[in-house]
């Protein structure tokens, strides 16, 4: 069985889902054998099956739906015992994995939490009035996400954002971490 299984949503990632699969590779080959990568696609881009065989990831295929959807969708057909939910601007170290997955199977605590907000107050109000919600990475046990009936189906930018509000709502224990 799989340690932990990483996420990636190819309409989210868009053009950059390349350099998303490089950057993740340096943590594949250090912990292999002991992570998966899933790629979940509804664009129907037939050049994401050779992108994710070569970089060893798992495809998935699913409908037109909204984010929180196809994330379930993905975690269905994942093993692993941590599921990792990584945005496009965190840059992520084999060490800090390894850290956080530790600290999740000794039940040290249920989910960690890299935000990434604007520096500036002017874009953190900014991004408020038009509903964009902040860049978070999420790394979760399989118990709590499965114990809170994983993502909203119906949300799609929402969907992190409202199960990390869902967790700290059921009184998991949710670390924020500076990355």
């Amino acid at each position: 069985m799989f340690i932990c299984s990483i996420f990636l949503d190819a309409r989210s990632s868009g053009a950059g889902i390349p350099q998303r699969l490089a950057a993740l590779k340096e943590i594949l080959q250090r912990l292999d054998n002991r992570l998966e990568l899933l790629v979940v696609d509804d664009t129907g881009d037939r050049r994401l099956a050779v992108l994710t065989k070569h970089h060893r990831a798992i495809l998935i295929h699913a409908e037109g739906t909204p984010l929180g959807d196809r994330l379930n969708l993905a975690v269905t057909h994942s093993q692993g015992e941590v599921l990792l939910f990584p945005v496009q601007s965190t840059t992520l170290t084999a060490d800090w994995l390894i850290r956080t997955i530790e600290s999740i199977e000794h039940h040290e605590r249920d989910a960690v939490v890299i935000t990434r907000q604007p520096s500036s107050r002017l874009a953190r109000l900014w991004r408020r009035l038009h509903s964009h919600p902040f860049s978070d990475t999420l790394c979760v046990s399989r118990v709590w996400f499965d114990r809170i009936g994983g993502c909203d189906p119906s949300l799609d930018a929402d969907a992190l954002p409202d199960l990390i509000e869902r967790l700290r709502a059921c009184q998991a224990r949710v670390d924020n971490d500076p990355g």
